[in-house]
């Protein structure tokens, strides 16, 4: 029996050595698992469908390199930024854009606006015989206003559907009107109409020389700087400057007596001693320089163009009151137009002039300009303010495209994405013709000189000045 139990217990211990000297058994592998698919990166470039909101958004640059071991990219993110497109900026083959204008060629602004349309498609041929934009041909649809409202919105009702990315007006009655309908339509819209109702408060219109009310400002500053040297040799209350404002019935008329020039106008201590207005085409003024002699003025200032400061001046003549008054006037009243219809009775008129001149041949911008005026054998009566500007105007809209498509591609380009380029640096169109420098809060040019006639020419008798903010509170 004791032997039978020592045998036993023998046993069992044989065994455990045995298991506990085995090889551990094999681990039954996990069932596989199909691996998840990665989301689509939320860095990926927007779908064309969401271009329009992705276009406000200047693609991140990626940063640069760093020798530090922390700073090395993994190589899924590495894989990821390599994989992301960069954005488009040559046009494809048979690409075009389209540049829309409108204004009146046919009403009472016929004289000024018919130069600036040609000069507008002058300069939209030198952009696409220089390439285009980046490539893409440009073309060009045009409407005219006549001066009518209705006109005008029946013209951007048409190019709205076409979906401009920026459009060029003349006029400020068509500025004011459509004012509103730019920024619901978020298109940024550059005009020479510019009326502070039509400009501010700041909105999607740019205006392309300084507003009515800052020019007529400018020009009190002048005036009240240098009024003994440049009085009339003539004249009542020749102490200080009076002013009257003689001038067109309409807005773009209408534009410089508002309430912030009168404002301006005391606090200088220059007594602003009536309006007066008149009919655009108006061929008699005399009652209204007469009404100005009779409030005690020395001084008429005018917010018209060609035949509005043509007529005063030949009127302030015909009536043997030319030397009572210093006479002056917008910077559209600086213009070939007023000195032809004028002639002889525009000698020593003064007026802002916010952009080089034809006279300045020795600037870059306007010698192309008159290569460009020649080699398209414009008419000698077109060598005008129009034409120059409206040169300038096309590079401007190349220049605010080009920066454009630079942040954004070609895939982007929107109104909207124009916009936020135009309020964001300085340019100076045709290698300084003019200088748009547009802000957040700034929608006109603040830079002009003042002007005489004399011989024949517009002569500078200040260096560059920097109007007075006198855009509505």
């Amino acid at each position: 029996m004791n032997k039978n139990l020592v045998l036993l217990v023998l046993v069992v211990l044989a065994v455990f050595v045995i298991a506990a000297c085995a090889p551990a058994p094999t681990a039954v592998p996990p069932t596989p698992v199909p691996a998840t698919k990665a989301p689509v990166s939320s860095s990926a470039a927007p779908s064309s469908a969401a271009s329009s909101v992705a276009s406000s958004v200047a693609p991140t640059s990626a940063p640069a390199s760093s020798s530090a071991a922390s700073s090395a990219p993994t190589s899924s993110a590495a894989s990821s930024a390599a994989s992301k497109p960069s954005v488009r900026t040559k046009a494809n083959p048979g690409e075009k854009l389209t540049l829309y204008h409108l204004g009146d060629v046919t009403g009472p602004y016929a004289a000024i606006t018919t130069p600036l349309v040609n000069g507008f498609a002058d300069g939209v041929k030198y952009i696409n015989a220089q390439g285009g934009i980046r490539g893409a041909e440009v073309l060009v649809e045009w409407s005219d206003t006549a001066n009518k409202l209705e006109l005008a919105v029946s013209a951007y009702n048409r190019f709205r559907e076409k979906k401009p990315l920026i459009m060029q007006l003349y006029g400020s009655t068509e500025t004011e009107g459509l004012r509103d309908r730019f920024a619901e339509d978020k298109i940024p819209a550059m005009t020479a109409g510019v009326s502070a109702k039509g400009t501010y408060p700041p909105s999607y219109v740019f205006a392309i020389v300084p507003i009515y009310s800052d020019q007529f400002g400018l020009f009190l500053d002048w005036l009240k700087a240098n009024w003994d040297k440049v009085k009339p040799a003539k004249g009542q209350g020749l102490d200080s400057p009076k002013v009257a404002v003689l001038t067109w019935d309409s807005a773009f008329g209408r534009g410089a007596l508002t309430a912030e020039t009168q404002a301006y106008a005391d606090k200088l201590g220059i007594k602003i001693v009536t309006q007066e207005l008149f009919a655009v085409g108006a061929p008699d003024v005399t009652t209204q320089i007469l009404a100005a002699k009779k409030a005690g003025a020395n001084v008429i200032y005018t917010n018209t163009l060609a035949h509005g400061p043509a007529q005063i001046l030949k009127d302030s003549v015909s009536l043997g009151v030319r030397e009572e008054f210093l006479i002056g006037g917008v910077n559209w009243s600086l213009d070939t137009s007023m000195l032809g219809l004028a002639k002889e009775a525009s000698e020593g008129f003064y007026g802002v002039l916010p952009n080089q001149w034809w006279d300045d041949a020795n600037e870059p911008g306007v010698k192309l300009v008159t290569e460009q005026f020649t080699a398209n054998q414009r008419k000698p009566a077109e060598k005008s303010v129009g034409y120059l500007l409206a040169f300038a105007f096309t590079d401007a809209m190349k220049q605010y495209i080009e920066k454009t498509i630079d942040r954004v591609g070609f895939e982007g380009l929107t109104g909207q994405a124009i916009y936020e380029t135009m309020i964001s640096g300085e340019i100076k169109p045709t290698s300084g013709v003019t200088t748009f420098a547009f802000n957040k809060d700034l929608r006109a040019t603040t830079k002009a000189r003042i002007a005489q006639v004399k011989a024949g020419k517009f002569v500078y008798v200040t260096d560059w000045m920097t109007t007075p903010d006198l855009k509505p509170k």
